[in-house]
Order: structure tokens, then sequence, then C-alpha cells
């Protein structure tokens, strides 16, 4: 299996080696996926320059978003065009910025706007990391994305591939080789992102198969993470005053036994240096509620409190009447700031469940807090500033806490889908320290120094606070045999322009009580991972 990641190595750089595919060109309208390197790039931006894009901790954003902050930005500081950042960013959306070209098919109208692109791929990734399970992660990809906008009010976008079956949220799921694609081969189809958004004045609907994150977390958010796999939904948007932003959506995790998810956020941009935002999300059952939770402001909470006529259940399975009788609410509020230039805060609580009353219930919250300074080393004086010679460091470090009980029910009314969390990626009873140091040594190279510090209890999702028989347990307490570990990684990334994208990361491990097999010593293991995108 290791023969096999150092062949995909080889063949990433190989790629390297022949004539540059055409990079796909977002359409203006289009949203950029939550996984976007553009995010890293648009946060390091805000603290240096101290001008933030709007509503960013409410991803995704639309390109003509991203593309607007870029132009204000460059207006404000005419020196940010030599930043490494602001390069790789102007070229994953500009197709006119050096290292940009366009993608295989394009369709231009007026002015030069993309209005239907195709753009096929191919991805690789090899893993061996003992956090999977197994340790050996491939994750081999041939795709092509599609994107059509007949005009500005409506968007349409499918990204399908062919893949192997591999772990995590975001993997392909393992169909099984008797229906692969070629019988017998893991090989089979799948899509990463479909949907279709419209526009009526300021009014926004999307429906389809994609990823939401909510809040400004940079190892992951608490209340509505993009941890899990895409969700299937129905969402909705408005904007006002140019400084406010709600959101609010359906989702369908399951539609044999009726389990549902909605959310909804309002983000407001008090500055250029400060943006605030607040969360509720709801856990509930039954088809026949999907609408009134699709209703805006009403708080979810309601919809369990109104009088029922009947104990009886509409949901498949249950004869108790409990699962559409009840849901389980959870609410975050998050800040992201900029103090002054080169440095960002920020941080996120969130409230699962908490007791004001005498009657004993243990704290089901999370907390996250996070620490940026970006700083120049060099500055190159040349005539081609679109290059992004300029040198630059950043380091920053994230602490997050869950308890244990948090996203889970009596109930069942569990924030999960497909056995990921629909929160922070970990779960709960978890603690995570991460710290990174970054050097941009131009728009085509960095290099990344990462420690991690994990203790993570063996609660999980679905270990519910029972009162009748609970006791009274601490929730603040790690549960069981506690695994710990302490990481140390370097990552190489180099992008020399849109179509291209190589990262090769190692490092080493010590783990205790590794898998919560309690144990006298540490185990020792070498991470190792290396990833390649190219695209037409």
């Amino acid at each position: 299996m290791r023969r096999r990641g150092w062949v995909t190595f080889a063949a990433l750089a190989v790629a390297v080696l022949v004539p540059p595919p055409a990079a796909a060109l977002y359409v203006p309208f289009e949203r950029i996926p939550t996984n976007s390197p553009v995010y890293r790039d648009l946060e390091r931006l805000a603290e240096t320059y101290g001008l933030m894009p709007q509503f960013l901790a409410m991803r995704p954003l639309r390109v003509a978003e991203a593309e607007g902050f870029l132009e204000s930005l460059l207006s404000s500081y005419a020196g940010a065009s030599f930043d490494p950042a602001y390069t790789r960013a102007r070229r994953e959306l500009d197709p006119s910025w050096y290292g940009s070209t366009k993608p295989m098919l394009l369709h231009t109208e007026d002015y030069g706007q993309a209005w239907i692109s195709v753009s096929p791929y191919v991805s690789l990734r090899y893993e061996d990391d003992p956090r999977n399970l197994p340790d050996i992660n491939r994750d081999d990809r041939a795709g092509v994305q599609v994107v059509a906008a007949p005009d500005s009010s409506a968007v349409f976008v499918f990204d399908g591939y062919a893949g192997t079956a591999s772990q995590g949220g975001r993997g392909t799921p393992n169909f099984g080789t008797g229906n692969a694609l070629i019988e017998g081969v893991d090989v089979n189809t799948w899509m990463e992102e479909a949907y279709a958004e419209i526009r009526a004045g300021k009014l926004r609907l999307l429906g389809g198969h994609t990823w939401l994150r909510w809040g400004p977390g940079r190892e992951g958010t608490l209340a509505l993470s993009d941890a899990a796999p895409a969700l299937d939904m129905l969402r909705a948007e408005v904007s006002a005053f140019r400084k406010w932003r709600a959101q609010w959506f359906v989702s369908i995790l399951d539609p044999g036994v009726q389990t549902y998810l909605a959310g909804h956020r309002l983000e407001w941009s008090v500055s250029p240096r400060l943006n605030v935002g607040a969360t509720e999300l709801a856990r509930f059952d039954g088809t026949s509620q999907a609408p009134l939770y699709l209703m805006p402001l009403v708080p979810y909470s309601f919809w369990e409190k109104r009088p029922k006529t009947s104990l009886a259940s509409s949901v498949p399975g249950d004869t108790s009447g409990v699962a559409f009788a009840k849901n389980n609410v959870l609410w975050s509020a998050d800040v992201s700031w900029i103090p002054r230039n080169g440095v960002r805060l920020w941080g996120e609580l969130m409230v699962d469940d908490i007791s004001f009353s005498s009657d004993y219930k243990p704290d089901m919250v999370g907390y996250q807090a996070g620490l940026e300074v970006r700083r120049l080393l060099a500055f190159k004086s040349i005539h081609i500033p679109e290059e992004g010679l300029n040198r630059m460091l950043d380091a920053s470090v994230e602490y997050t806490r869950v308890n244990n009980f948090t996203y889970s029910a009596w109930h069942g009314h569990n924030f999960e889908s497909e056995g990921f969390p629909l929160g922070f990626g970990l779960g709960p009873d978890v603690a995570s320290l991460v710290s990174e140091i970054a050097y941009e040594h131009n728009a085509s190279w960095e290099l990344r120094v990462r420690g991690e510090w994990r203790k993570k209890g063996e609660g999980r999702i679905g270990d519910f606070y029972n009162k009748p028989g609970g006791g009274t347990p601490s929730a603040a307490e790690f549960e069981g045999v506690v695994e710990r570990e302490t990481r140390v990684t370097g990552t190489v990334i180099f992008t020399p322009a849109r179509w291209l994208r190589l990262e090769a990361t190692a490092g080493a491990s010590e783990i205790k009580n590794h898998r919560h097999v309690a144990s006298v010593g540490t185990e020792s293991e070498v991470p190792v991972r290396v990833a390649g995108r190219v695209q037409w």
C-alpha cells in the first residue's frame, strides 16, 4: 500500500511536465465550494489589510462577491497585488489574471461573462494516518464540473465523478463492486455537488445537493460544519442594507425514516473589521413537519411546544409518537475581529442544552477561540505584481472544546448524518489545540509546519444524558479511556497556476490509549499524505 502511495506521487509529478491544461473558470453567480483554498487566502488578506469580506463566516460565498472584495482591496491597497494570497485568490476567480486560464469548453455572452463552462478534472490522494479506519485511505477521482447561468437570476451546477471508495464526510461511499461502474472493480459514480439557485429581487432560493458552513473556525465550526456528507436541501437567503444576511434551510437526512435538519442564521457585517453571527439548528422527524421548519424567524422550540391532538406518529417505525412530537435544538454565536492590520481573532460559543433551574443537567456546550498573525518578510519590487512574489509569514493557533453528551438527545434526534457529525468534525467529548506556522515563498510555493494536541474521550454522538437514571455526570469530564495524541507535521504546497495543485505532508505522531485501548506507553506513527489535482 505504501508503494502505491509513491506511484500516486510519481503520477502527480509527471503531470507537472505535460503542457498545462486550461483551468476551470467560475461563473460569477456560482458558489465557491466550502472546502476551496480560496477561503484561506481571503482570510489572510482580510487580516493583513484590515478589510474583511462580508459574510465570510456564512459559506459558501459567490464568485462575484469574492471578486468584488478583491477589487475593493486593490483600490484601497495597490500593493496587495504583490501579495501571494491575492494572486492565488485572483487567478482562481479571474480568467484574465496571471496563472488563470479558461475551461475546456466555454460559452460567453455579453461583456465576456462565462455563462456555460465544462471542466474535466483528475484528483488523486493517498493517506497513511492512524486517525483513519483503516490507516490507509486512497481517494482517486476523474470527473467533470458543469456550470450554466442563462442570466444573472439563475445558475445550475453539477460536479460528478467516477472514483474509488474512500473515507471521510467528503469521501466516496462504498457501494460495493457488484454494482460498480466496471463490475468487480472498486470504481463507482457519485456527485460532489448538484444544485440550482434562482434569484428574485433580494431573495435567493437554492435546491440541491451541497454543503453549508456557518462560523469562522479554522479547524471546523461547532454548529453547522462541512464535516458530514453534502446535504439534500432547500435553502433561502435574503440580504438587507448591505450589512445583514439571513439564511434558512431544511434538509432531508434519511427519507426512509424521515429524519430532517433545519437551520437559520443571521450574520451582521458590523464594519470592515468586525463580523458577528447567530445560528439556530433543529433536528426533527416527519415529512409533514418540513414546511413548518422552513418558515423564517420562528424559533424552532415553538414547533415542539405547539398543541398536538394525538400522540400518533407519522414517522415510520415510531409507535410512541416521540419521534414526531420532540425535536433537538442548539444555538451558537460567533465573532471574527481584526483589531489591527496583521491580526485576526475569532471565536464561537455553541449551546446544545444547559439548565438554569435546580434540576441537574450537564452543560452540553462547545467553545472555540483562535488567533492568527500575518507579516511581510520581504518585498519584491518587480514590474509584474500579478506574480505575487512577496515573502509572507503567518502563525495561527486555535483551541476547541466540545463537552460530552453534546449533539445527542434521549429521543434520538442527534446532530449527525450518515455517521458523521453535523457540527465539529471530531464530535463531542474532545479538546483540540492546533498551531501552525506558514511561510509563503511566493504564489506558487508554501511551507507549513503544524503542531496538534488532542484529547478524545469515549463519548460519541448518540450517547445521551437521561435524567431518570443518569445520575449527575459532568459533561466537562472526559469519558472512559481517553485517547491522547501529540502530532507535528510539515506540508509543502505547490500551486504554480490555477490548473494544478500538489501537496505533500509528513510528520510524527505520539498516541496514548490509541482507539481508547488502555496502554502503558505511547505508539509512534508517521502520518503521510500526498494529494494533487489537475483541472482542464
